[in-house]
């Protein structure tokens, strides 16, 4: 083969994979449900890659379409949301209630019994708002991340037209 074949080959090559790639990217952003969207997005850009992973993968963000990269924001706007720390905080308050009713009418339960139960509560609580925090964390910086490249991809837009 020629030098020249060669290169357009492998230039096929990388763009079927590219377009593999984005078709893939599309499907997460529209069809993953919205802990399996954090936990992908969460592999992808872990700290510790190597700065042509991040560069490949924020390229790959910039070639999806306006339609995708709105659709993205509406829903890591909806999962920040979601995960507002008032909304996590109110969950404390349940075992906290539990523990209170108990206090008031009584019940008559063993006390190291009832101590072990809210316990328990107050630890699955505490361990189910620092998943959702880390998640949080995860979700604001998709969603700045996805609103810099839409802002880019309209900034090139308006060069182009006026050009």
């Amino acid at each position: 083969m020629s030098k020249k074949k060669k290169t357009t080959t492998k230039n096929k090559q990388k763009s079927e994979r590219k377009n593999e790639q984005l078709k893939e990217l599309e499907d997460v952003i529209y069809t993953y449900p919205e802990k399996d969207l954090v936990s992908y997005f969460k592999k992808i850009f872990i700290h510790g890659n190597t700065k042509e992973h991040y560069q490949k993968n924020l390229s790959l963000l910039r070639s999806l379409d306006m339609d995708s990269i709105d659709f993205a924001i509406a829903r890591f706007y909806h999962l920040d949301n979601s995960l507002d720390p008032v909304r996590r905080n109110l969950m404390v308050v349940i075992p906290l209630f539990v523990a209170y009713l108990t206090a008031v009418f009584n019940v008559n339960v063993i006390k190291i019994l009832g101590f072990l139960l809210v316990t328990i509560s107050v630890l699955i609580v505490l361990i189910l708002l620092n998943q959702d925090r880390k998640n949080r964390i995860v979700t604001g910086y998709m969603l700045k991340t996805f609103e810099q490249v839409k802002a880019r991809k309209e900034k090139l837009e308006e060069r182009n037209i006026s050009e």
